[in-house]
């Protein structure tokens, strides 16, 4: 697609999101618009530089106009302050419409359908991470740490799940999680306890997808397990000696009885020989008890060309194993850790300013300033999809981050007519050198 329509359709998605969302202010204070407000924090996010409405509005005072009227549609750019009052009393999971409109939009262009791998399903990733850490500034809803040596800290989590598959680089992120205290909980929130209420708020629209949840060994736990399965979706997930004793135990005697099949492969890295052992069985019980739900177990050793173990990886799931799929299966629990270096990690270090304090606030800040930085991760990852002119770019300058800092650079320093007008101007300065500086400020179209 080309001529601005993905990108267009993109914050329409969020413009109208933001649009329902409740005036929290009372009274006449309201100067700035809520659309105003949600997308020139947006717009920030999207451009990758927390200083972005600090040059759109000097440049607006100088010429009249500016990149987040053009391109964002702000009428009127509301001050720092503003943006942080409002937001704080705004519930980030008023933001969620707007994840499951993009979802949507992928699958009505078919890109959700490409996702498809192991039996058929659609591989969600989810894990939590930390985006907040304090020994000074903190809020009710904050995780509180009492350290040894006398310090308190505090910090802010999110369950991160997002849509993978096997040797793609790009995720689809979804609607977050997080991880905060509870009402009618007096112990602190976990990741699994937001994973429960992540699963059980997103079924009815991701269950008769067919969808296999991927996790780490935290989440291979009879009470998550069962709540999986009873909302119709399957699992991988990591399965660890040292935390399923009893089920460890159940294979050592299964193995000794020639009941845990085995099958080996010899992989060529490129540069030197490796064997994949595989072992697995089936229909194995996870805990002790009667009560116990039965799993199926696999396990994944990879050794050098002298026998040293390299690594190793386990896994239980509820599809059925057999060495036909057995490799696929892994590679699909493997998948899992594509959260961490392509979703995770990208925020982290490629630009998205992830772990910076935009604004802690009382209530909400820091978690709806959070929610509109991954939309606009998911957002780029939609354009890079479904937008020919920036997949181009992208693949002429791969490195993210490098992408970005041209695209914030030119924006800071000139008006843009349109997201396609930039591109536009981006791709004429790659293949055909630099244009001559205008005369004049002018909007460049």
């Amino acid at each position: 697609m080309q001529g601005g329509e993905v990108f267009r359709t993109l914050l329409s998605f969020l413009s109208s999101t933001v649009e329902d969302c409740q005036d929290p202010r009372n009274g006449k204070n309201k100067h700035y618009t809520m659309r105003d407000i949600g997308m020139s924090a947006f717009a920030v996010f999207f451009c990758q530089s927390p200083s972005f409405l600090a040059f759109q509005r000097l440049m607006r005072q100088a010429h009249g106009i500016d990149n987040t009227s053009t391109m964002f549609g702000v009428q009127q750019i509301p001050t720092d302050n503003q943006i942080r009052n409002v937001l704080d009393a705004v519930d980030p999971k008023l933001l969620r419409p707007a994840f499951r409109r993009a979802f949507e939009y992928l699958q009505n262009q078919g890109v959700v359908e490409s996702f498809r791998s192991f039996a058929n399903t659609l591989l969600i990733s989810v894990d939590g991470t930390g985006y907040f850490y304090s020994e000074a500034i903190h809020c009710p809803f904050c995780h509180v740490a009492h350290h040894r040596d006398g310090r308190v800290s505090y910090t802010h989590s999110a369950l991160m799940p997002a849509l993978v598959k096997p040797k793609t680089p790009q995720v689809i992120s979804l609607e977050p999680e997080f991880i905060l205290p509870q009402r009618g909980h007096e112990v602190q929130d976990c990741e699994r306890e937001a994973a429960k209420r992540w699963v059980s708020s997103v079924a009815s629209q991701y269950s008769p997808l067919g969808i296999t949840l991927l996790g780490d060994d935290i989440y291979s736990s009879q009470p998550f397990i069962k709540l999986v399965l009873e909302e119709e979706m399957d699992f991988i997930f990591v399965a660890k000696p040292s935390s399923h004793k009893h089920l460890y135990e159940e294979l050592k005697s299964l193995t000794a009885l020639g009941e845990v099949e085995e099958l080996s492969r010899t992989h060529w890295t490129g540069k030197a020989h490796q064997k994949h052992t595989y072992r697995f069985t089936n229909d194995v019980p996870l805990k002790d008890g009667a009560e116990s739900i039965k799993v199926n177990w696999v396990e994944l050793c990879i050794t050098n060309e002298e026998g040293k173990i390299i690594r190793r990886f386990s896994f239980v799931t509820n599809h059925r194993i057999t060495a036909q799929n057995v490799e696929k299966l892994v590679e699909a629990g493997r998948c899992r850790w594509k959260i961490e270096n392509e979703d995770i990690n990208t925020l982290k270090t490629k630009g998205y300013h992830f772990e910076h304090n935009f604004g802690h606030g009382e209530r909400y800040l820091s978690e709806t300033l959070l929610s509109l930085n991954i939309l606009a991760f998911l957002f780029h990852t939609v354009l890079e999809l479904l937008d020919e002119q920036c997949g181009f770019l992208r693949k002429t300058l791969p490195r993210r981050d490098t992408f970005f800092q041209h695209f914030s650079a030119l924006l800071h320093y000139s008006c843009f007519a349109s997201w396609e007008s930039l591109l536009r101007f981006m791709i004429h300065a790659l293949e055909e050198g630099p244009r001559p500086p205008p005369e004049s400020f002018t909007v460049i179209n």
